[in-house]
Order: structure tokens, then sequence, then C-alpha cells
């Protein structure tokens, strides 16, 4: 009955919120957020429906949702994680926090958890009944979002049977009285209202079950002011305090009044780091928002200043702050919002480039601070609008809701100025490779153009499809018209404005009188539904001799016969020249024709408005009501006028100054008008239907005038009462594309006049002009479908600079050099730039070129000298070597230039010197990089700014460089690395640089049109990063499921990219075990990442059964074993090559040689793992392996595994003695610059093997009497771990008391670079310094990390 009670409490909830999305304008709650704790005592049955519920009210409403689970019981926790994780397969926006750390008796556990994180904490006879009771209640009021419901089943009053069943436990019974330790009603309600904080406190009673208590928290800004969960609030406010500025203006908005601010021009960092540690000694509650960089330099003002700027402030600064944080409290993290501006790379952003390498470095510091609490926040809107009331607003009640949620680390806050609502964006990864299959089948149908450049070589036009769908809307090929009659002009079709009348013919909803059932090609053009458009400006391009325009006229007219064309043939006297004096722009004035000349026609040749008429105007705020508004004002009629929304009768008030505005949506606007005007009005422009049209011609004046532009009523033949039209009235019925079809005089006169009038500034444009790009028509004609919509929408289409894909009718094609990365003018005829070209990465690709694309003339640029290279000392000295090989054996050229890609003039130089030969530069490949990674505590200005010269500074200098000298570049390729998405520790400098890579390709691309790519490599088989630092690999393999790219495929994918770069300029090679990924999804460092792990876990149909569990030995012969892999095996290569047969398939041959290529070898590893659990690296099925030899791999790898499992199932205790001493690996080797102390001492040959962390106050090798020792000991002491990977931390010599816990905080920094997320297991000396240490990691990492699976092994002397 309980659970049926708090079901019901929900259900309304629920019903609530479903109201809410019915009211919401935007038709979602996508920028909503539900925040709910549920505290569970036992197994999760109870909150299944409860789960359900939320799910459905998620999917249908696009709510977020974040369910925060808090059960202390481990095996209770584990059940519901499994069950609740099999109904979120298909949930993006439902997350769900499993905690066991949470207990409602400990305040210190609760107050980890941030202020007023959720709007519904649930608990059901949780609380204590005795003193300790307002206590807990204070807790959770702190934890409870303002308006939040506070919802508690507690049992009450309840009849005696319930001491039989409760009576022997302790605490049924009061250890003050020998009564029940139950409160009753009056006691609860009491205490709620002691504690305060509460607006509404009901319960609801039960004589036979839990009553509910439901208490809802204030929404007083006076009271909260002092409550405990904001008296011990304090904000640091990095931003200006001048009027008008965000951070003057965000002050009225924060929940409390304690805050401090940091000018960027006066901060001292003595000062900033002095205020941040007495802060954090004096306040529990600490938020810095860091909005320097909205006041940062931009790039095209000063490039060096810029650099300089955004390296020794920006950057630096944020990582004091962290630093400082770190530094003085291990456990206490305040909340980090860092604003930046246009940062993000979405769709609508500005790309404001300087801005983005603040962005990596924070992404990749969040993993060292404390989880959820550092954020990033883009700001995408005009610099003078992001301090207005209602973004302020919505930035600080985003801040404030988001504190606590996983998924909101990185949000973009996008001003919509139409609507003047903010939005919420945030990025996802989405998975190229369906992309490309549907690219593979669409090969021969589709082409992608740039209409600006390509439009007179392929002419395109708007398809309707037969589905009469908005969303099957298509770009087609089109075919021209070669004769040009008298009369008549071609024009090229800049833009097009889109009427309610285009809408209604592309659904098919348009009212006509065709020919039941006659095919649309055959009816008259005035009743085709296919070919919607009539307003457009554009350039005269064809002309027959007896028109006065001229070529390159640019015109502006209307054609009823449809103009979604990028040509179009008229007659001339449906145009008019744009003279330069017409304030508009193309795109204000293409959305202008049809509503203009309606409103001329009806008023002044049809109507006669004079200045002394009063006129109604239906429907006002779209396109012809505006204009018709505008021209009454000019004639000095009076208006009043009707519309379908508040908001939009507001819009006709305010910015018309429209006294009278009416409801069009019900007749109320009658009785409305008749008292104002009670002998009517004289003039009715009609567009409402039915009963609306018939009231609203009663409310004629003598010699009134109806314009009827509407046409349901006409066409559906409607019956009017003539009784109406008694008092001498005109009914006009205005169709203005049959005054067109009829090509007219008066249409060139009313042309004539609507030019005028704008000239004259008599008229204006309509507000809002929305504009499109040709690829988001269907969201044009969707919005223009809603009918929430008001003022005009316009669609550019030749002068669009944005990628467009043409749907083709033939089997013909435009030349596709742009889609071919090496193409002959590139071989042969240019040269292609390599900066960082000494690394191996460049050396091999370089090779690559030569060998397999016939690349003829390549610079490698380098700081380094020639000779320097050809030192058998180099580490590239062997790539070298063979790369002079393939140059003679191939007859090309490779320079070797010394010049310094963060120096400005020598880049100009060589690239000057280079254009200025007979091979100029075609190709860049930017791969120069310094590999020096720093956890948090040790970043430095100095480190920073080295970093990032040759990865951001170079690339930027290689773009200025190219653009300076206009060189006509046919690839601009840039190396990011993967290590942007898989973060791992220490990386913050490094990533910085690679996701400035990703803006700059972006920027490039999407704003300037100009070839681009960064692309994120993996771990690339002999080259590259990861090549030269093999411990690193190791590592990642282990905790990241890191896989081993090919150079070849790494190269050949580079190829398929650059296709692709119009959309996708910045790709990511995810080469990962994506089982292994999935198995760590809670524990990646991105929602992002642990999203795209869970997809890829559900599409790829990943699970811990297999074909390898399904493979018995034992009731099969070795034979069979073997022939069965075989089997799956040919059937799934024949369906990856596709092959007619799975007989075409030869087993005994090498599949390199039946014609797998690099992809398809991709998608056969990738199947393997999944199906078989067996990985094969891709090295070797590129190296010619069979079927046959594949399915003998795989069968020894199983066998393997059943022996280990069998061993293991017979002796779970490992006699040390027995260790074979082969398997073990010893390594003296240092992991990375940045782990200073941490040296691998073994390593089994096993992956599997578990990793052991050994701190000591000595420096201990595996070559010493130390080492011996230490094995001696641990094999005595703890011999079923001695076959694990072994590291050894060494502490300093000398520890202060003071130091202990900064020393086991940087411990922990170098230990979570070998393994990010644990489990951890730590070995040390009994009743040592060593002790100390890794006490106080283990309390770190609980507290800090919420990582409570950590072992302690003491070793005894």
């Amino acid at each position: 009955m309980s659970a049926n009670k708090t079901q019901m409490i929900f259900d309304a909830i629920d019903q609530h919120l479903r109201a809410e999305y019915k009211r919401n304008s935007y038709g979602s709650l996508s920028h909503y957020r539900l925040r709910l704790c549920w505290f569970a005592s036992s197994e999760c049955s109870d909150v299944l429906p409860i789960l359900d519920l939320l799910l459905n009210l998620s999917r249908h409403t696009d709510l977020w949702i974040d369910f925060h689970y808090a059960n202390m019981d481990t095996t209770q926790l584990a059940q519901a994680e499994q069950i609740f994780e099999a109904r979120l397969a298909d949930q993006t926006r439902f997350s769900i926090t499993y905690d066991q750390t949470l207990d409602l008796f400990n305040t210190e556990t609760l107050a980890k958890l941030p202020v007023e994180s959720f709007d519904i904490i649930f608990a059901a006879n949780q609380l204590p009944r005795n003193e300790e009771l307002a206590d807990s209640l204070i807790n959770l009021r702190r934890l409870l979002a303002p308006n939040g419901l506070l919802l508690l089943l507690e049992l009450i009053d309840v009849p005696l049977y319930f001491d039989l069943i409760l009576g022997l436990l302790d605490q049924w019974w009061s250890s003050f009285t020998n009564t029940r330790a139950l409160n009753d009603i009056q006691q609860w309600v009491t205490v709620l209202k002691q504690i305060g904080g509460f607006t509404a406190i009901t319960p609801i009673r039960s004589q036979y079950e839990s009553t509910l208590i439901i208490a809802q928290k204030t929404m007083s800004h006076e009271i909260l002011q002092i409550l405990d969960e904001r008296k011990h609030q304090r904000w640091l406010l990095f931003a200006k305090n001048d009027v008008e500025s965000l951070g003057k203006n965000m002050i009225s908005f924060l929940p409390c009044t304690n805050y401090q601010f940091f000018d960027i021009h006066n901060s001292v960092t003595e000062i900033i780091r002095s205020t941040i540690e007495q802060m954090m000694t004096t306040y529990t509650q600490l938020y810095i928002v860091f909005a320097w960089p909205l006041e940062q330099v931009l790039l095209d003002d000063n490039s060096d200043l810029a650099f300089k700027q955004h390296e020794e402030i920006m950057c630096s600064t944020l990582s004091l702050i962290l630093q400082t944080i770190h530094t003085k409290s291990p456990h206490f993290h305040p909340f980090v919002f860092v604003m930046t501006h246009h940062a993000q790379l979405n769709i609508g952003s500005d790309c404001n480039l300087i801005t983005s390498p603040i962005i990596g470095l924070a992404r990749s510091l969040m993993i060292e601070y404390e989880q959820h609490r550092l954020k990033l926040i883009d700001l995408q809107a005009p610099l003078t609008s992001i301090s207005t009331p209602v973004f302020v607003r919505a930035l600080i009640q985003h801040m404030m809701s988001s504190r606590y949620s996983n998924n909101t680390s990185e949000i973009v806050m996008h001003l919509d100025t139409n609507e003047n609502q903010v939005r919420y964006i945030t990025w996802h990864y989405e998975m190229l490779q369906k992309h490309d299959e549907k690219e593979k089948k669409l090969e021969l149908e589709q082409i992608c153009i740039i209409p600006r450049q390509d439009t007179d070589q392929q002419p395109f036009r708007l398809h309707v499809a037969p589905s009469r769908l908005l969303n099957d809307l298509t770009w087609i090929q089109d075919d021209i018209e070669k004769e040009l009659l008298p009369g008549m002009i071609e024009i090229r079709i800049h833009c097009v404005g889109i009427n309610f009348r285009d809408v209604l013919k592309v659904r098919s909803l348009y009212p006509h009188t065709r020919t039941f059932a006659q095919p649309n090609e055959d009816q008259p053009y005035a009743n085709r539904d296919a070919e919607p458009g009539s307003d457009f400006v554009g350039t005269i391009v064809r002309v027959c001799p007896t028109v006065s325009f001229q070529l390159g006229d640019q015109v502006v007219g209307f054609c009823p016969r449809g103009v979604f064309h990028s040509h179009i043939i008229v007659h001339s006297s449906l145009v008019i020249r744009i003279p330069h004096e017409c304030p508009l722009t193309d795109e204000q004035l293409s959305g202008m024709p049809i509503p203009c000349l309606t409103a001329i026609y009806s008023l002044k040749y049809r109507v006669h408005l004079q200045s002394h008429h009063t006129i109604l105007i239906h429907a006002a705020t779209g396109g012809a009501g505006q204009i018709c508004i505008q021209y009454c004002q000019w004639i000095g009629a009076r208006i009043l006028a009707t519309a379908g929304t508040e908001d939009k009768r507001r819009f006709l008030r305010e910015h018309y100054g429209i006294e009278y505005v009416f409801n069009s949506r019900d007749t109320s606007f009658v009785n409305g008008v008749r008292s104002i005007l009670p002998n009517g009005v004289d003039v009715v422009i009609n567009s409402l239907s039915g009963s609306l049209l018939k009231e609203s011609i009663k409310l004629l004046a003598y010699h009134g005038h109806f314009v009827e532009w509407g046409k349901r009523d006409v066409f559906d033949k409607s019956q009017l009462s003539l009784f109406d039209l008694r008092s001498d009235c005109s009914f006009h019925v205005i169709d203005l594309a049959s005054v067109g079809d009829q090509q007219l005089p008066i249409c060139t006169v009313m042309l004539q006049e609507m030019i005028d009038l704008f000239t004259q500034g008599k008229l204006k444009s309509i507000e809002p002009t929305v504009i499109y790009e040709p690829s988001q028509v269907i969201e044009a004609f969707m919005r223009w479908n809603s009918a929430k919509t008001m003022g005009k929408a316009v669609v550019r289409l030749t002068s669009s600079d944005q990628p467009l894909h043409l749907n083709i009718k033939q089997l013909k094609k435009l030349p596709k050099d742009n889609d071919i990365m090496f193409p002959l003018n590139v071989c042969n005829d240019g040269t292609i730039l390599i900066s960082g070209g000494f690394g191996g990465l460049g050396l091999t690709m370089s090779r690559w070129m030569i060998e397999k694309r016939g690349v003829k003339r390549i610079a490698l640029m380098s700081r380094r000298t020639l000779i320097e290279l050809e030192q058998p000392s180099n580490p590239q000295y062997d790539d070298w070597l063979r790369l002079k090989r393939t140059v003679n054996e191939y007859n090309a050229h490779v320079d070797v230039v010394q010049a310094d890609v963060t120096n400005l003039q020598q880049v100009h130089d060589l690239i000057v010197r280079l254009n200025q030969s007979t091979y100029p530069v075609r190709g860049i490949i930017h791969s120069a990089v310094i590999a020096e990674d720093r956890t948090l505590s040790n970043l430095t200005q100095e480190h920073i700014t080295r970093v990032l010269a040759p990865k951001a500074r170079g690339a930027w200098i290689l773009h200025q460089v190219t653009q300076l000298t206009h060189t006509p570049l046919h690839f601009f390729i840039m190396f990011s690395s993967i290590r942007n998405h898989l973060l791992e520790l220490a990386s913050a400098g490094y990533n910085a640089g690679n996701q400035f890579l990703d803006a700059l390709a972006h920027y490039r691309m999407q704003k300037l049109n100009l070839p681009a790519l960064s692309i994120s490599l993996p771990a690339v088989s002999g080259a590259g990063m990861f090549h030269r630092q093999r411990e690193w690999l190791t590592s990642f393999q282990t905790t990241q499921g890191f896989e081993l790219v090919p150079t070849m495929v790494v190269f050949e994918l580079i190829e398929r990219f650059h296709k692709h770069q119009n959309s996708c300029p910045c790709p990511i090679i995810f080469a990962v075990n994506w089982q292994t990924l999935y198995e760590r999804r809670h524990k990646l460092a991105t929602f992002q990442l642990a999203q795209i792990a869970q997809q890829r876990f559900v599409e790829m149909k990943l699970s811990n059964t297999s074909v390898s569990s399904r493979i018995d030995g034992t009731a099969n012969s070795d034979l069979n074993q073997k022939e069965t892999i075989i089997e799956r095996t040919q059937e799934a290569v024949a369906r990856l090559l596709g092959a007619v047969s799975v007989d075409r398939i030869l087993t005994d041959r090498s599949l390199v040689s039946q014609g797998m290529d690099s992809l398809a070898a991709i998608s056969l590893y990738n199947w393997l793992g999944q199906e078989i659990g067996v990985y094969i690296p891709l090295v070797d099925l590129l190296q010619g392996y069979s079927i046959k030899t594949i399915a003998t791999v795989i069968y020894n790898k199983l066998h393997e595994q059943q022996q280990v499992t069998t061993a293991i199932a017979k002796e779970h205790n490992v006699d040390s003695g027995l260790i074979d001493e082969n398997n073990i690996k010893l390594s003296n080797t240092s992991i990375h610059n940045s782990t200073e102390n941490i040296i691998c001492l073994q390593r089994p040959l096993q992956n599997n093997s578990s990793i052991l962390f050994y701190i000591s106050e000595q420096p201990i090798t595996n070559t010493d009497e130390s080492f011996a020792l230490f094995m001696h000991k641990l094999s005595i002491q703890q011999s079923e771990i001695v076959t694990a990977t072994i590291y050894v931390i060494q502490i300093p010599l000398t520890i202060s008391d003071t130091s202990t816990s900064a020393n086991a905080q940087n411990m922990i920094s170098q230990m979570r670079h070998i393994q990010p997320r644990g489990p951890y297991q730590l070995v040390t000396n009994r009743n040592k310094q060593e002790e100390i240490i890794a006490r106080e990691m283990i309390q770190q990492l609980n507290n800090h990390s919420m990582i409570i699976d950590v072992r302690l092994f003491l070793l005894d002397d």
C-alpha cells in the first residue's frame, strides 16, 4: 500500500510535467532537468515502477533526468545497477548515479553532495526517531533546491500487532521511555517548521501503512538567505565589475550576497592564491566563476598578443586556481565554472579560435579534479547580450542546477534572438561508419556542391516528394531550358522567401480546382503542388534581345510557377532592377514581393485606402500583415489588428504601436471592435476562415471593403449572407498569383512602387526575417508550418557558401578532384609541406605518399638540421634511411628545410620560396608537437607556452601565411590525438593544443570554406607518440582499451576523411576495445565518452556470452571446434566483402589477396572481438592471414584460457615456488616524464594481470638486493599477488606533518596515470613512514574520489 501511495505521488508529478510539455512553445522539455535522490533501504522492486514512469516521461518530453540512487548495502546496490542498466539501454537523457557512501546519519557523507542539488528527495522509514531528527532533516533540506519536494514515508500511528512484528528490534523502542520510538504527525510537522525553510508541509495519514509527509522548500529569497546552506556560501567572480558587464549583472541573481571580484587587469597571483586559501578555510561552500576568457584579445586583432594573453593569463590563472585548491585541501573541491565565448564547435558558433585551448586544458584537468565539479560553459550570444537579465538569469539557473549532473560538464548556452530564449546545447560523438556505408550506396546517386561556386556548372532545385512530407524534401539536379522566348530572362536565384502558401503547397493542402487524378506535371502551373516559392532576389545571366535588362543586373521579383531553383526563366514584367540606394539586404528583399504587392494591390488599387479610413487586419504578424500595417501607417489610416498568441499581440503593440490588438482564434475580437467603433470598420483584411470570416464581415461600416486574402472558404464554396454586405459594401478576393501568371503590366508598376517605398523609407523590412541555408530547408518549412512563428523566412540558394548535397537523376558526375586527396596537380606539380617532418609519423607518411600515391615532391620542415637527422643516435634514423631508399627508387624529391613553425617570418619566407619555384605548396601536413606531460601540481605558465607553441601557434602561422601568400592549398591536415577524448592524467597542456587544431579545422571549413582536417590519431603502429612512449601504450591498453592501428590503415583513413571534410572536419579514429570501454563506462572521464561506449555496446550487441562460450571443447573434438570457427568467420568475411556466396571466400588464401582492405580489416577485427572474444591485432590481419590461420590463432587462445580457468578452479592458493619465471618480465623503465618518482619493476606477460603499487621511501630497482628482499617478503606474506604488475612509487626522504597530505595527493596523481580509475592495491612496510603515506592515500581515495575498492598489504620486517 505504501508503494501504491508513492506511485500516486509520482503519477501526479508526471502529469504536471506532461502538462508543462504541452504548454511549452518548443514542443519539448529538452532544456529542463529533473534531479531526484532516492534513499533505498531494501532491494529495488519498489522503485522499478517509478523508474519506468520517469523513463517514459523522459522519452516523451525530452526531459533530462538525473537519478541519484543511494543504498549502503553493496549487494543490493549491485543488483539494482544490473536491473536499472538493462532499462537504460536506449536512453540518452536519463542518467543514474549509484552511491554506496551516502548515509543519512552521517553529516560528513551528506556534505560531499552540493547544496540544493535535487528537486525531489525520497526516503522511506530512514530517519531517526530521536533528538537527531532535526539534524537529519536539516541535512536533507540542505540538498533540496528551492521549490523542491521532500517526500518521507514514515510509520506514525500503527496497530498494536506491529509490536509483535517489530518489537524485537532495539530501534523500535525509545531509549528514554518504554514507548515506541515513533514520532506522531504533530511532532513531524513541528520539527519541520522549527528547522525552517519549508512553505508547505502536508501529511497524508494512514493507520495501516506508512504516512506520507510532503514538505516543499521555500522560494523566498529572504528566507533562503538565512538558511545554513546559503549563509556559508561564497562566490569568487573572475570577471569585470563594470556597469552593464556580465559580472555586475550576475550579482542580483546569485543565491547569496557574499561575493568578491577579481579583475583581469589588476589581479596579482599571490592575492588570488591567498584569497582562495582563506575562503576554503572560512566557507563550506565556495563557487568560482572564471569568466576572464570573455575578455580575450582576438586572433585577428593581434595574434602574438592573443596567444600570450591566453597562455600567460587565461590558462595559467585557471591552473593556479585548481593547484591552490588541490594544495590547500584534497577533500574540499569548490565548483569551478569556466566561461568561454563561442569556443565550442557546434553549428551556429562563431568559432572564437583563441579561447579553444582552455577548453582542452579544462577538459583534461577534470580527471584530476573532483568529478563533475569543474564545468565548461560556452556563451554563444553577442557580448552585448550576455549581460541581459534573460541571459544572466538562465546562466545562474544552469550553474545551480548542473552542479550535481554527470552530463553537464560541457554546455553551450545559445541565445535564440528570434524567440529571446536561451537554448542549451551539448555535443556528442557520432559514428562515421554508418555514414560511410550510406555514402557507398549513394555514391552514384548524390554529389556535394558549394552553391556559390558550383551552381552554374551544376544547377539544382527543390524536389517535393510524392509523400508530401516536409521531412522528405530534397535537393536534386536541375535542367535549364536552352531557348529564351521573347520577353523572357534567365535569373540565377540568390535567395527565396517562404510564404505560408508555399508550406500548404508542399503539404498538398493548398486549395485549387485541379482535375481529379490528373498528374501534377499535367496541371496548370498555378495548381501544381510540387513547385513552391514565388519571391526571389537574383542576378540576370541571360536575356532575350527584346528586353531592357542587362547581364549582371541585380533584380527582385516574383513568379507563381515556383522559384526554388538555382536558375529560373521568367517574364521580364515580373522583375525590377534593384537600385544601389535600396537599404535592404538581398535576404530581406527576397521575402518582400508577394507581401508588398498583395498589400499595395489590395489597399491602393482595390480599396483606394484614405487617411480617414479605419482598418482591421487579421493575423497581422505575418509578412503581408506587417507590410499592410506599415502601408496604413504611411497613409495615416487607423489600425486595429488580431493575432493568435499573446506573444504575437505583444509584438504588434510594442513594435508597431498598435493600441487595439485582439485574439484571432475566437470571436472575442467582434465585441472588442464594436466597443471601439460602434459603426464598424471601413476595411477588413481577412485571412481567417469559417465562422470567424462571417463574423468579420458583420463588422463592416457603410461603404466598407472586405478584402479576402485567404483561400479556404473560396475553394470550399462556403455560403455567405449577402445581407451582411447590404450597406454598399464590397467583397474583394485577392489572388496575386493569377495576376502574375497573366503577366499584367500592373505587376511591373507595383514592383517599382515597392522599391520606391523602401528607398524612401516608407516601408521597412519584416521583423523578424530568419535566414536559412539550403541544407536547412526542411527546418525552414517545418518552422513556418508550426503556426507559432511570425515575420518572414528566407532560404539562401546560390548565395550560400555551405555544402549542399544533391540527389542526381542520372549517372553523371561533376569533376571530383576535390574529393581526391592526391590528384595529379598535387602529386606531379606541387609540393607537400610537412611541419615536424623529422618525426616518425611524418617520415613514414612521406614514404607512403611516394610509394602508394605517386607524390613527387615533399618538404620536411623542422627546427633540427639534416646533420642531426642523419645521426645514428636519432630515434628516427631508420625511418629516414627507408625514406631515402624510397625517394631514389621512385625518382621523387624530398627537401629538408630548417624552419621554426612558431616563427612567422621563417614560415613566410619558406612558403614564398616554395611558391616561387616550379612546384608551389599544394598540401600541408602539420605534425609538429612537443610531448611533455605534467600533472596539475606541476603545471607552469612556461610549460603551457612551450607545449602550445608548436601545435597551436604553429598551425595558426601556417594558416596565416597561406592566406597572406594566396597559396591554393588542396589539403590542410593537422594531427590531433585520441588523448583529447580518451582523457588521462597529465595531458592538459597537450590537449589544449589539440583542441585548438580542432577549432582551426572547423573555422577554416565552416567559416572560410577552406580545406581543413584535424584528425585525432590513435596509437599508430611503428610511428607517432605512442611508438616512442611504449609504457604509455601498455597502460592505456589495460585501462582504456587502446588498440594499435597500422600506419597504412591510418593513412588510408585520412584519405577517406578528406572526402568528407565538408561535413566532418574533426574526425576521431576510435581504435579501442569497445567491450573494455563499456565495462568501464561509469569510470570514464566524460559523459560523451560513456554515452558512445553505451551506444556501441548496444549496436554491436556485445555481451559476456560469445562464440567462445558456445564452442564447447568437451562436447566436440578439436577438429569440430576449429571448423566451427572457420565456418562462422567465413560467413562474416563474405558479408564484409560483399561476396555473392560464402563459397567465393577461400579459407586457405590470404584475405588481403581476396580483396580485404584496411576498413574491412577493422570490421573483421571488431567482429572477432564481439563474437568470439578474441582480438587479433590489425597488423596481423593485414599481413596476409587466411581464415584457417585466424581459426588456429583463436583456437589456441581459447584453449589457453580454458587451461587457465581449470588451473584456477583446482588451486586457489598459488604456491610461489611454482611461479614460472619465464612469464615475468622485469622492467626498469621510467613510465612518464610527469611521474618522476614511479618505476615499473615487473610486468607479467599476461595482459590481464593485476597491478600493485609499492610505496617505498628508499630508491629501488629490479637489479639490486632491495628488490630481491622485497619480492622475498611479498612471496612469504602475500603469495597471491606475486605475479602482479608491480610499480614502485618513491616518497620524499623528509616529510613534515603539513606535507603528508600534499605528498599523498601527488602520489595518487602519479598512480592514476598508470591506473586512472582503480581498484587499487597498495603494499608497503608496516610501522614505517610509508604506512602513514599509504593510509593517507587511501583516505583521500575514499573521500575525494569515492573509490572504496582499495586494498593495503603491509609487509613485516
